[in-house]
């Protein structure tokens, strides 16, 4: 409730927290293997994230391709078929939905429920500008401000056919903002700002914001930086063997062969490539090294040394990558109760149609913590299939 400035519904917000670990319990059973070491998502505001062994998402997408083979015929995939109408009979019950296969062959399909799990609208620039009425209002989130998610499916056209069915949308001016992104584009490539012992430097060669705060307040600190941009530096702490995947599954090698990622010995160096003052670069660390040794204890920007992670960065190589705020999430969307029936602005059940994920609203407020969006996912997504389910 706190992390979403308290505008999050309640009762959303409970039943996330109190079904997450349940969740994690049945995802482990139905094949997902998950690293024993407990993480820290950017802006989690703790060391609390239950990551895949297999990087990238690939530890959940690869048990539900499992889970579907043991259906064989009985689930049919569809690609290249966005869904563009939800078919209702006379009463208002939501029957089934249409689109197009390919762009060209009509596909109707009839169901006793429809489950929504279409993501948010991160990509749809002119969208994203019209209802940019809340946390990042003085902020144009136009073309200049990539996003992190897919162009094409980040579009918000769940939120189209939800209306369609009456069914109520809340808190589209809530909008995330990412500070992993990289510049002139907005994907999270690279060196991540996820996990702990990395630095936010700006292009004074300073630190300017506690790194362990919340994405928001991370993103506003950078929007007052020269240029509106910062670099994100580590060493060897996070990265000791160049050849070794990291949690996306990139090695440090692959990185700095892109040339985006800069590596130097000493700080010194680091300073040079960077184009920074290194008396300003080497106090930023020492800066830093102060608090992460002091256990317990804010510096001067709030950050205190809380996670089993944190430590002094002492060693080289150092790296450094350029890095600007991004569109990440947008927490508003189909308003549901906690079964994820998709409500109308009466509260009422829209019969028939049910909603998970992105696509949903009220659930993290006015801005989403860390790793959140995985657990709303699994958690609601599979209260939503057991829901449908009783559908008859």
């Amino acid at each position: 409730m706190k992390g979403g400035h308290n505008v999050g519904n309640p009762e959303l917000v409970k039943y996330l927290t109190d079904n997450a670990y349940p969740t994690v319990e049945w995802m482990e059973k139905e094949g997902v293997v998950f690293r024993d070491k407990i993480g820290a998502a950017t802006g989690s505001l703790g060391q609390r994230s239950h990551y895949g062994k297999k990087p990238a998402g690939y530890a959940y997408t690869s048990a539900f391709e499992n889970k579907l083979k043991e259906f064989g015929d009985h689930v049919v995939v569809l690609t290249e078929t966005p869904a563009s109408k939800l078919i209702m009979d006379k009463s208002g019950r939501v029957i089934g939905v249409s689109g197009l296969h390919a762009g060209k062959q009509p596909v109707t399909v009839m169901a006793p429920s429809v489950i929504l799990a279409t993501g948010g609208f991160g990509a749809n620039v002119k969208f994203r500008q019209e209802v940019n009425t809340g946390v990042w209002k003085e902020v144009t989130l136009d073309n200049r401000i990539g996003t992190t998610n897919i162009n094409k499916a980040a579009q918000g056209d769940g939120l189209k056919l939800a209306k369609s069915a009456h069914a109520d949308i809340i808190g589209l001016s809530d909008i995330q903002l990412h500070p992993n992104g990289t510049p002139g584009t907005g994907p999270m490539q690279d060196i991540a700002t996820s996990g702990r012992n990395r630095l936010f430097i700006n292009k004074n060669g300073d630190r300017f914001v506690s790194e362990s705060a919340a994405r928001d307040t991370l993103c506003k600190a950078i929007f007052e930086q020269p240029d509106g941009t910062y670099w994100l530096l580590m060493n060897k702490l996070r990265y000791p063997d160049e050849n070794k995947p990291d949690r996306m599954g990139v090695t440090m090698k692959d990185m700095l062969a892109l040339g985006r990622v800069k590596k130097a010995d000493t700080l010194d160096e680091m300073a040079k490539l960077i184009n920074v003052p290194a008396d300003h670069l080497k106090a930023a660390v020492a800066e830093y090294n102060k608090a992460a040794s002091n256990k317990g204890t804010k510096d001067k920007f709030g950050f205190v040394a809380t996670n089993t992670d944190d430590a002094p960065m002492t060693e080289g190589p150092w790296y450094a990558c350029l890095k600007v705020p991004t569109v990440h999430h947008t927490m508003g969307g189909v308003r549901i109760d906690t079964l994820a029936r998709a409500l109308d602005k009466d509260g009422k059940p829209v019969p028939g149609l049910y909603a998970a994920g992105e696509v949903t609203g009220g659930i993290h407020g006015a801005n989403r913590l860390g790793g959140n969006a995985i657990a709303d996912v699994f958690t609601f997504g599979r209260q939503a299939g057991a829901s449908a389910a009783q559908q008859k």
